[in-house]
């Protein structure tokens, strides 16, 4: 029975190398999240004002890519734009990341779709409403810019007062125990003198009564 030669067989660990090395170098699927593109964003979009479902919209409107949102915009008959224009118009009348959110969608809806908007008696209102939001928020820009100028200048000064009043200051030490000894001295030397004139005083008072007695 011929056994393989030495060239076979490091030749057969050769390709089993190659094997393991094959089966290594294939990746695992990796678990990417995908990114919403414009298709499947209208999609959602329209499921979202159909069903009136806010969290939804909301997750729509987290999108920041104004390409994906103008294209999603796009794809809206007249109804679903006047429905999202006054979703818009609710969740700008909110603050923080939510509008934030919103404002992008509100600028793209705008400028896109203008015409359809015009074109529906019903948009009047909110376009109305969304006037007037928009007044109020700027007329509150001039006072909140000037006291955030105010704010910049008295931080500043506060910092230096607080870093001049916390410069070390000289602490003096005193011993209360010598404090006490010293009112104790001061004690006993006014009940000495104050022996001494009543001793005086009872002697001169003593040798009055013995000269009116003497005197009787």
């Amino acid at each position: 029975m011929d056994e393989p030669t030495m060239e076979e067989k490091l030749s057969s660990l050769d390709m089993l190398n190659d094997e393991k090395l094959d089966t290594k170098a294939i990746p695992e699927p990796a678990v990417t999240v995908e990114l919403p593109r414009a298709d499947s964003l209208h999609i959602l979009l329209r499921q979202a004002l159909h069903a009136e479902d806010q969290a939804l919209l909301l997750d729509c409107l987290y999108t920041r890519d104004e390409k994906v949102i103008a294209k999603s915009i796009a794809l809206l008959n007249p109804a679903n734009v006047v429905k999202l224009l006054k979703c818009l118009l609710f969740m700008a009348e909110s603050r923080g990341a939510v509008l934030v959110c919103a404002l992008p969608w509100i600028r793209i809806l705008l400028c896109q779709q203008a015409s359809s908007i015009m074109s529906q008696e019903s948009s009047i209102r909110i376009l109305n409403s969304l006037y007037q939001l928009i007044d109020s928020r700027i007329s509150t820009f001039g006072s909140a810019l000037q006291l955030s100028s105010c704010l910049d200048h008295l931080f500043p000064r506060i910092a230096d007062e607080a870093d001049d009043g916390g410069a070390d200051q000289p602490i003096i030490y005193e011993n209360s125990d010598s404090e006490e000894s010293e009112d104790a001295m001061e004690t006993d030397e006014g009940s000495e003198g104050l022996s001494d004139v009543t001793d005086a005083h009872g002697s001169d008072l003593s040798d009055v009564m013995s000269d009116e007695d003497g005197g009787h």
